[in-house]
């Protein structure tokens, strides 16, 4: 039987673009994803469409939290903004550019007392982030009773992995044994497909008896001429996210290229299945943190005109009969 993988990289509100590929993958398998999938993995924005996917959240409800919702999580688009100033105060010019307040009430809304152990194996859950303390990723596993952060909360597991450098706080993580500086995992892992695919095979699954599907929230199709970039530092590098979205488009990148290295190895007998999928629509580049209506207007449709174009891919990869 195949053991089937589902992958989800972060990208702020630009998950929206993932939880409208979702729906269409739900639409073609007629069946809630937590039934199909056996390992569900999701990093940064990601985590959140993770954990509503494990959860057994139709895709639609998914789609509701980033347009109602969006707005708390990034209240504001503009850094001088009078409502930082309670940040500024807080921790001085560099503050981050907002409180983690919005983004963790409505996390506390949507899983309430949920504990990462409540999901346990059906499916397994695993969700990424990075320790800023120990200097190591933190991969919260559903399925790892011997771990130290087994019972947290999901919507605080879902925190540690979205709070993205200069954009939110590092979230202070206290199990019963340790302290964790929890920072997004999307600087390590954006796209977390490798690590997925490296549990799987841990957890005793060959390759040719898995299936990835790795689904992307878009990657930025603009260029940064080298004639300009050679001569940035910290405040151009700065400036609207410019290196986060550099570092996270190029950790996803290179995690796809490990991923599709791995799973089309020559020596590895595949039965004529396709056994990865990588779902990433370029993208005019848009900011991850404008939670505004007509930008989440304008991801929806911009979503839906990929999944049209991309529909019977989707269909042939989630269809095919495969041991």
């Amino acid at each position: 039987m195949t053991y089937r993988i589902l992958s989800l990289d972060g990208g702020g509100i630009r998950g929206i673009i993932a939880a409208v590929i979702l729906a269409e993958v739900e639409r073609v398998l007629d069946q809630p994803l937590n039934h199909y999938f056996n390992l569900i993995a999701g990093t940064s924005t990601g985590s959140i469409l993770a954990a509503g996917v494990a959860t057994g959240r139709q895709s639609q409800e998914i789609i509701r939290l980033y347009k109602e919702k969006g707005l708390r999580i990034f209240p504001y688009s503009n850094r001088f903004s009078p409502e930082r100033l309670g940040l500024l105060f807080k921790y001085g010019v560099s503050a981050p550019l907002y409180p983690d307040d919005g983004l963790i009430e409505v996390l506390q809304e949507e899983f309430g007392t949920t504990k990462l152990s409540d999901i346990y194996a059906s499916p397994q859950l695993m969700i990424i982030a990075y320790d800023t303390l120990g200097r190591e990723p933190i991969v919260f596993k559903s399925w790892r009773q011997d771990e130290d952060y087994f019972n947290i909360p999901l919507w605080e597991a879902c925190v540690c992995s979205s709070s993205a450098p200069t954009y939110f706080p590092a979230h202070l993580l206290q199990t019963p044994t340790r302290k964790y500086s929890a920072i997004d995992g999307g600087v390590g892992a954006n796209n977390p497909s490798a690590s997925a695919l490296s549990e799987a095979l841990r957890l005793g699954y060959p390759i040719r008896e898995m299936s990835i599907l790795s689904i992307g929230t878009g990657d930025s199709d603009r260029p940064l001429p080298w004639e300009e970039a050679r001569g940035w530092g910290l405040t151009q590098w700065g400036w609207k996210g410019r290196l986060i979205d550099v570092l996270f488009d190029a950790s996803s990148d290179m995690h796809d290229y490990i991923t599709r290295q791995v799973m089309s190895a020559p020596d590895i007998d595949n039965g004529g299945c396709q056994r990865y999928l990588r779902l990433q629509p370029s993208i005019v580049n848009v900011e991850i943190d404008d939670a505004s209506p007509e930008n989440i207007a304008n991801l929806t449709m911009f979503a839906r005109d990929y999944v049209e174009t991309n529909q019977q891919s989707i269909k042939n990869f989630l269809m095919q009969d495969c041991l």
